[in-house]
C-alpha cells in the first residue's frame, strides 16, 4: 500500500446517499474528500445523465473510505448492476447504517418551499412518539425529545394535533 493509500484510507470525508428522479428505486451510495458532497454530485451530472442527482443523506466520517465501503457490503445483495455503487434500498435503510458511524450530519437542506414542516414545530412520529422538529433535509427530518434531550428520527410525521395512531 502507497502512503497516498495509507492516507486516503485513514482521512475524513462524507458519505452519502443520493436519487436521481430518472432512476426511481436506486440509491447511490458514495464517498468524497471533498468538503462539500455537493461537488461531489454536480461532477456526477455529466453529459451522460440526463438529470440531477439530489444529496439524501450526507455524514462527514474519519475512514470514509472503510465507512463506504462496509456500507456497499452490508448492501450488496441489492448492488444493481454488480460492481456499481447503486443499491436497491430505502432511504431508512441507508440512513440507519450510516448512522452507526461516528460524525456529522452534513445534509444540504432541502428545498424550503416543497416543507410543510418547520423546525422548532411539535409533532407526532407514525410510532406516536412526539418531538420537536430540529432540522428537515428532504429525505429526512431530525425530531428531538424535549424531556429526554434524546435525538431520534423518522421519515412520515403530522402535526401533533393529530391523534397518535391506534396501537396493535
Amino acid at each position: 500500500m502507497t502512503n497516498d493509500e495509507t492516507q486516503a484510507d485513514t482521512e475524513s470525508g462524507i458519505v452519502y446517499a443520493a436519487t436521481n428522479p430518472l432512476m426511481p428505486g436506486l440509491v447511490k451510495i458514495g464517498g468524497t474528500s471533498r468538503a462539500n458532497v455537493q461537488a461531489r454530485l454536480d461532477e456526477l451530472y455529466s453529459t451522460g445523465v440526463p438529470a440531477p442527482f439530489t444529496c439524501e443523506i450526507a455524514r462527514r466520517v474519519d475512514r470514509y473510505l472503510e465507512v463506504e465501503s462496509a456500507l456497499h457490503t452490508v448492501f450488496e445483495p441489492s448492488r444493481v448492476p454488480s460492481g456499481r455503487e447503486f443499491f436497491q434500498v430505502t432511504l431508512d435503510q441507508v440512513a440507519a447504517a450510516l448512522n452507526l458511524a461516528d460524525g456529522e450530519d452534513v445534509t444540504p437542506p432541502g428545498n424550503d418551499d416543497e416543507v410543510e414542516f418547520v423546525v422548532g414545530q411539535t409533532v407526532v412520529d407514525k410510532n406516536g412518539r412526539r418531538g420537536e422538529i430540529e432540522r428537515i433535509t428532504r429525505a429526512m427530518y431530525h425530531l428531538r425529545d424535549p424531556e429526554s434531550g434524546e435525538l431520534f428520527s423518522r421519515f412520515q410525521i403530522r402535526p401533533a394535533t393529530d391523534p397518535p395512531p391506534p396501537t396493535p
